[in-house]
């Protein structure tokens, strides 16, 4: 068993290593999150905010009041709705009597021929846009700062050569629900750090789903929406499509905030094994991830090492060293509350992750939503069947549309978030 305690000793090292680099990326990004806002271009570019909408939840409509309180001079608002069936429909409809002077739009239906819903309602949102110079999309369960489009688009307009800009994201879960638990932990402790070392050693050429500034001329250089209509992995490919014709990618200084929507722990496991084998379709033999697995490696070597002193000394450090960088992760850079039982429950949830790293190279079929796909081998949706809504959710929503009609939103100022 020799191969198999060098095997586990070469993990621990590697994970070490890797521990140590994301900590001091991310003190470098920090640094530059806590500076001010790039100065913008003498004539502010219109950003239009492109908000793809599906279903609702109880924080769905704090999330929206974040992205109306930004402080940006020139900016219009394009939300779109599968169908008036879709409960989101009312979220931007209640918002919109609270901020007359804002330019908001509502679309309803997407491009019947994309497999991804995201993208076929993004393609029907973009003729929405009135004079756009940039167009800002981000996914529904992020909220903003206030300083959040001054800093994207001063970072975006800061080099000629950028023809977009992304954003790293923290997680803020809503509820102590166990699969909101352990996806803020693997937002906060693995992916989080990940983006910002990627940014650091490599130029970017992919882009997170968080938030994505991309110049109305690199769109439509790259082909639109259009190009990417039946592709899982949307966010990587449009960056990388913007890369293949010559341009750059940025990581923006504003970091923002994802409010987990998971709540048990099948709900996480789908969307990670998702993840995994949407990253499996871009990356196919890419190692990096269980290389960083510490305590995964951590246990091997105690079993390959028969349960020897030094053995389970390195293990215990290995450990140690997890837990210390998943605390300056959530307390140093997202800024967020620490528990002991965050701390142990980060253990856990690191052998899940690697559990569904293993369970991602054994199949290609992924569950988005209500819905269940095939991945092909170039990464583009094939579905497979629907699946009815469950009465949980159904619930959910319900709740989250009571609570929107309720007197302390209907009738807030522009001003209450």
């Amino acid at each position: 068993m020799n191969w198999l305690r060098d095997l586990a000793l070469a993990g621990i090292f590697i994970s070490a290593g890797y521990y140590a680099a994301t900590v001091a990326a991310a003190y470098r990004f920090r640094k530059r999150a806590s500076a001010p806002p790039r100065p913008l271009p003498k004539i502010a570019p219109r950003a239009v905010l492109l908000k793809p909408l599906h279903g609702v939840n109880d924080s769905l409509a704090d999330n929206l009041l974040s992205f109306m309180e930004v402080d940006y001079p020139r900016k219009e608002y394009v939300f779109g709705v599968s169908s008036y069936e879709d409960p989101a429909v009312h979220v931007p409809l209640a918002i919109k009597p609270r901020y007359q002077t804002s330019q908001i739009t509502l679309t309803v239906g997407g491009d019947p021929s994309a497999a991804n819903r995201k993208i076929g309602k993004l393609i029907r949102m973009v003729p929405r846009a009135t004079r756009p110079d940039v167009f800002v999309l981000s996914d529904a369960d992020i909220a903003v700062e206030t300083d959040y489009l001054r800093r994207v688009i001063g970072d975006l307009y800061a080099d000629d050569k950028l023809g977009l800009v992304t954003c790293a994201y923290r997680a803020r879960p809503s509820r102590p629900d166990l699969g909101g638990r352990l996806e803020a932990l693997y937002i906060n402790t693995d992916f989080m750090p990940m983006a910002i070392l990627a940014d650091t050693f490599e130029p970017l050429h992919y882009a997170f789903g968080a938030t994505i500034a991309i110049k109305r001329e690199v769109l439509e250089e790259i082909g639109g929406f259009e190009a990417i209509k039946d592709l899982l992995a949307d966010d990587f490919h449009l960056g990388n499509r913007a890369v293949q014709h010559g341009y750059k990618i940025g990581l923006s200084s504003a970091l923002v905030t994802i409010v987990p929507g998971e709540r048990t722990f099948s709900d996480f496991w789908h969307h990670q094994l998702r993840w995994a084998r949407t990253y499996r379709t871009v990356r196919p033999i890419s190692l990096g991830t269980i290389l960083t697995h510490g305590p995964f490696w951590a246990v091997l070597l105690v079993l390959s090492g028969g349960l020897s002193a030094g053995s389970i000394a390195i293990a215990a450090a290995a450990v140690a060293a997890r837990l210390a960088m998943g605390a300056a992760m959530i307390k140093g850079l997202a800024r967020l509350p620490l528990s002991l039982s965050d701390l142990g429950l980060l253990i856990v949830k690191d052998f899940c992750i690697t559990g569904i790293w293993f369970a991602s190279l054994l199949g290609n079929t992924v569950r988005w939503g209500q819905r269940q796909y095939r991945i092909t081998a170039d990464g583009r949706l094939e579905e497979i069947r629907s699946q009815a809504i469950q009465p949980a959710q159904e619930a959910s929503q319900r709740q989250a549309l009571s609570a929107m009609a309720s007197p302390e939103i209907s009738d807030a100022s522009p001003g209450t978030r």
